[in-house]
């Protein structure tokens, strides 16, 4: 029963991660943004790796910083604080401190459909209309926004 509730939270959590990440694409405002994060990851994502101010949830640019603020940080911080699911904010902090820049953007990197990061993730830069799900492209399958490799 505890790995059902977990799966709900998880899959939770991962819906408001995509509608906002979608939202973002669609607000002005917002995407101006968002597309600094595109820019940067389209002209670096072969030299990108892990570095220190990944543990401060700090991105590569300003921009790209505040970005992943209103996509990932405050939604997250949020969610796991009305849930009371502390475990979703630990596994996407170890995940974005330690692990996302060596594979996030990484062309090499492909496990989809189980992870939607890699190859997968660089479909979304390169077009920005599809592929907006974090950690599994379930909810591009169910809405119909997914672009496979």
């Amino acid at each position: 029963m505890y790995i059902i509730e977990c799966i709900f939270w998880f899959l939770s959590w991962t819906l408001i991660c995509y509608w906002i990440h979608r939202l973002v694409h669609l607000i002005p405002i917002l995407n101006s943004l968002h597309v600094e994060h595109h820019k940067y990851v389209t002209k670096n994502h072969e030299s990108m790796n892990w570095h220190w101010n990944n543990i401060l949830l700090i991105n590569d640019n300003i921009k790209s910083t505040i970005d992943f603020w209103i996509t990932e940080v405050i939604p997250t911080l949020l969610f796991v604080y009305l849930s009371q699911q502390w475990w979703i904010f630990l596994l996407w902090y170890f995940y974005c401190a330690f692990i996302q820049e060596k594979i996030e953007h990484n062309k090499n990197y492909n496990k989809y459909p189980f992870h939607c990061a890699g190859l997968w993730h660089l479909i979304h830069h390169r077009s920005g209309k599809c592929n907006f799900s974090i950690f599994v492209p379930f909810w591009d399958i169910v809405f119909k926004t997914n672009t496979k490799i």
